[in-house]
């Protein structure tokens, strides 16, 4: 089968190679994989970014996936052959006795793994997964979109659990990616006016894509109106709640100057240096600064009921690639020339 697959822990060390069908451990299902997504962490893990040490030097990308199941080593389990699946990329066996599984927090405990990283992944013919790590595709769901179900459960941790955002509340997403999008669109979905910021880089693709969707956007830049004054227009006294999601780092150093007193940042982006945060700025506005990381079950279930009820428009954040074009659907994703990157593993 092809798979794209990374060679050596260099920067662009990944290639389309032929390879074995996965064999199939005690538990595991092999999967026929429909499309998968390149996510910002492949993307980190192609350019080997400092924070991405624990990727293998060997290993097929790709943890964003939908797919069908063709074969199962489980007897009486959950699931069927042709039945289609999501993976829920982040994976942690469960275990009673991990306080971490215990909260329903999986995706924090250290025996945590990510599926694409860690082992083999989904940018590739057919993937071979514990049957404990998947979902089934509601009805009606298409693979393309299914395929974002992975980056809208991060979202939606984010919005439901680490923001706690409201009807009516008002809101800055800071970086128009896909994951800032997505967190965007969980938040209107709970009845927020929300605002998206990008740079001028971003204007021809993601802002325009933002706009596409009924998003008002700000750009901001060097020679620009300051962030916070154009918030103050927008949202006078400040929002009540910022998602800081573009990773740069005066992005979340200078977000207090734009939330008001006893508002909320939340960090949701990867940065690939130490800050520099004058929290006292923090402190004297009371500010809630609060992170959040990955996802789980109850996110993904909750990503699917954005699906259904139309909340996400493929359309207008999805390009497509087949998988013999995966570098350059990497380059593109780079650059800042697509939304949303995804490759058809079967073309």
């Amino acid at each position: 089968m092809k798979a794209f697959r990374r060679f050596a822990k260099k920067e662009r060390a990944a290639r389309l190679e032929e390879v074995a069908i996965p064999n199939l451990q005690k538990n595991d299902v092999l999967v026929k994989v429909s499309h998968c997504g390149i996510c910002g962490s492949d993307l980190h893990a192609w350019l080997n970014h400092k924070g991405y040490e624990s990727v293998l030097p060997e290993v097929t990308f790709g943890h964003e996936l939908s797919g069908t199941i063709v074969q199962s080593t489980v007897q009486d389990g959950k699931y069927h052959v042709g039945q289609k699946v999501v993976m829920i990329a982040l994976q942690t066996q469960h275990d009673p006795s991990d306080p971490f599984c215990q909260n329903g927090l999986p995706q924090l405990s250290p025996r945590r793994r990510v599926q694409g990283l860690h082992l083999d992944g989904g940018m590739a013919e057919y993937i071979a997964v514990e049957e404990e790590f998947l979902l089934p595709i509601p009805e009606g769901l298409s693979m393309e979109l299914a395929a974002l179900t992975e980056p809208l459960s991060v979202a939606e941790h984010c919005i439901e659990n680490r923001t706690s955002i409201q009807k009516n509340d008002r809101v800055v997403v800071s970086g128009p990616g896909i994951i800032g999008m997505l967190c965007a669109i969980s938040a209107r979905s709970r009845g927020a006016e929300v605002v998206m910021v990008g740079t001028e880089m971003d204007e021809e693709i993601r802002l325009s894509a933002a706009r596409k969707l009924g998003f008002e956007t700000i750009i901001v830049g060097p020679q620009l109106t300051p962030l916070c004054k154009q918030v103050e227009e927008k949202f006078p006294g400040g929002a009540d709640a910022l998602v800081e999601a573009s990773g740069a780092p005066v992005a979340l150093s200078e977000a207090w100057r734009s939330v008001r007193p006893n508002g909320t940042v939340t960090a949701i982006a990867l940065y690939s240096r130490t800050i520099d945060l004058d929290l006292t700025q923090f402190l004297r506005k009371q500010i809630d600064l609060r992170t959040s990381y990955a996802s789980s079950k109850p996110d993904y279930l909750r990503a699917f009921e954005l699906f259904k009820n139309g909340q996400v428009n493929a359309e207008d954040l999805i390009s497509n690639y087949q998988l013999k074009d995966a570098e350059q659907g990497f380059k593109d994703s780079e650059n800042l020339r697509v939304m949303k990157a995804v490759l058809n593993c079967q073309k």
